[in-house]
């Protein structure tokens, strides 16, 4: 409840969401140099580099057989390259699984950091250090939206890329076409455009929005309990009771949410790259010439052909995107 105990003492329920400088300039428009989100990406970062190496040990040294928290990340990951990356990806899953795997955990590892009560234990200390000005480290970074622009600047970027380099330039840009006739080129090219943009700005967009909402709501609730103090000692205490147990309710789904978003963000990216770079294989048998199209996971083109998806691939895509 020490997350909860923080809310009260804020004066805005925006406190424990909105970034604040540990390091900036001084003056009308100072530049933060450094700040607490900067701080948890780093921190984030960190504790990845030093997770998986020690998770991944006993693989080095020939252990193969997955034990304790090894069986539970080798299972996440194995989840993330067969249900997640294979249906829409195909043969090509393989090689982007390094980047899908360090994109999951970088997401979640930040998330669940989010959720962590720091500001009481880090404030006191950082203004024994610095002074009576100085911010607690705290926060979520995946709620701000500089940083979940920046995860999806990147997909974005790995997206295109990779786009390029399975198809070549030119087949690249015939699909901004999506099949259509040259003429109607003034109307599809914007729209295909658009929707290269859309896709990675509707991804910042719900990861900061879904990792903003939770703290807000928690915020309300303990505002709640600090209006009841001023009604009297038994208003006080069923509407804090109430709000104890709503509070840990919606920890429990935080952690969901956490996981899930982190899901969701690696599954639209596996998803936006395989609409590049899988396509439809033809197959020539017979002496008589018979033509037989393999439908893989979708057609060449940008716009998702979500017939040919496996049916598991499909629902998910359905229920995810919409």
């Amino acid at each position: 409840m020490m997350l909860i105990g923080s809310l009260l003492a804020a004066a805005n329920p925006l406190d424990h969401v909105l970034d604040v400088p540990q390091i900036w300039s001084s003056g009308e428009h100072g530049i933060w140099w450094l700040t607490n989100h900067m701080i948890m990406l780093c921190l984030a970062a960190v504790l990845m580099l030093i997770f998986f190496p020690l998770v991944t040990r006993r693989y080095r040294g020939g252990d193969e057989v997955p034990t304790g928290t090894r069986n539970l990340v080798e299972a996440i990951m194995m989840y993330i390259r067969n249900d997640v990356a294979k249906p829409v990806m195909g043969d090509e899953a393989d090689r982007f699984m390094p980047f899908l795997w360090t994109l999951f955990f970088f997401i979640l590892f930040n998330n669940l950091l989010g959720l962590l009560p720091l500001e009481p234990i880090t404030g006191p200390i950082m203004r024994a250090l610095f002074g009576e000005h100085a911010h607690g480290i705290y926060g979520t970074a995946t709620s701000n939206i500089y940083v979940t622009g920046a995860l999806g600047l990147v997909s974005f970027i790995v997206i295109q890329v990779s786009g390029i380099r399975a198809n070549g330039v030119g087949n690249y840009l015939k699909h901004f076409l999506a099949g259509a006739p040259w003429y109607m080129m003034p109307i599809m090219v914007p729209v295909e455009m658009l929707g290269m943009i859309v896709k990675p700005v509707a991804l910042a967009i719900r990861l900061m929005a879904n990792m903003t909402a939770g703290h807000i709501l928690l915020a309300v609730l303990a505002g709640f309990t600090a209006a009841a103090a001023t009604l009297g000692y038994g208003a006080l205490t069923g509407i804090g009771l109430a709000v104890v147990l709503g509070s840990v309710a919606i920890m429990v789904l935080e952690l969901f949410v956490a996981l899930l978003h982190a899901y969701i963000f690696t599954f639209l990216t596996a998803l936006f790259i395989g609409q590049l770079v899988v396509h439809e294989h033809e197959e020539h048998s017979g002496e008589g010439g018979e033509h037989h199209e393999k439908e893989e996971v979708i057609g060449g083109g940008d716009m998702l052909d979500m017939a040919r998806l496996p049916d598991k691939a499909r629902q998910t895509a359905t229920h995810v995107a919409g």
